[in-house]
Parts: C-alpha cells; structure tokens; sequence
C-alpha cells in the first residue's frame, strides 16, 4: 500500500421490524494507533438499575466513556431490594439502596479497553459493559 491507511468496507444490513439500516465504508488508522479520537463533555453518565421481565438489568447495558480521570456513573436503583454494582477489574464495587441514586468514582481509564460490569450480590443477574475509547 502507498499509505499506511487502510479502508474497510463495513456492509451491515439488519432487518427486523423496525426496518433495515447499512453501515458503509469506515476508514482506520495506523495499525497499532487509535483510529478516532473521541470528545466527551460528560463528567458523569446516568445508569439504572431495573426489573424488566422479572430480570434485574442495567439500563443502558453498554456505557461508553472515554479514557482518563475524574468519570463518574450515577446509578438509580428502581427495585425495592439492594443490589450491586461492581467492575471487578477495576477493583470498583457499591450496593445501590432501594430507591436511591449512588455516585461511584472511576479510576483513571486507559482507552481500548472493555469491562464486565455485574451485581456482586446476585451473580445471576444481568451483566453489563463499559467501554473505554481513546480520547482526542
């Protein structure tokens, strides 16, 4: 290749009853180098903790964040018991009282990296995910 850039054609095509969308051609980087950098204006993200269906789940299951210091979530717990909230691997654990809004404090994140997120006092629970992505 004349250049360190590659193109990947992406052709996604998802139906269902909400219709059908495509995802064309996406451009990266240097391999080994963040392809995007992403602006975040967010000091804190907003998650729940919910029953849907008689499952405990965190709402949105999936947390984007970018990489580095001071990021917070703030998790609302709907249900009328405790439950948990722990990113083992980054050694943060709370317990969400019934009816209450609990601040967790994350730790610096390193960007390109995906977490489990669980409950650790019911482990049958839902499992979530945060994502860290490389910041600009």
């Amino acid at each position: 290749m004349a250049s360190a850039r590659r193109r990947i054609a992406a052709g996604v095509l998802l139906a269902g009853s909400l219709g059908c969308f495509s995802l064309g051609a996406v451009e990266t980087g240097d391999i080994g180098a963040p392809a995007v950098g992403y602006a975040d204006e967010r000091g804190s993200v907003q998650m729940v903790s919910a029953v849907v269906g008689g499952k405990n789940v965190f709402i949105p299951s999936t947390v984007v964040l970018t990489e580095g210091t001071g990021r917070t979530l703030s998790i609302f717990n709907t249900a009328d018991t405790p439950h948990g909230f722990r990113i083992a691997s980054l050694g943060v654990e709370a317990v969400l009282e019934p009816g209450k809004e609990t601040t967790v404090a994350l730790p610096p994140l390193e960007g390109g990296r995906i977490y489990e997120v669980d409950c650790q006092l019911h482990p049958p629970h839902r499992h979530a995910t945060l994502m860290i992505v490389h910041a600009r």
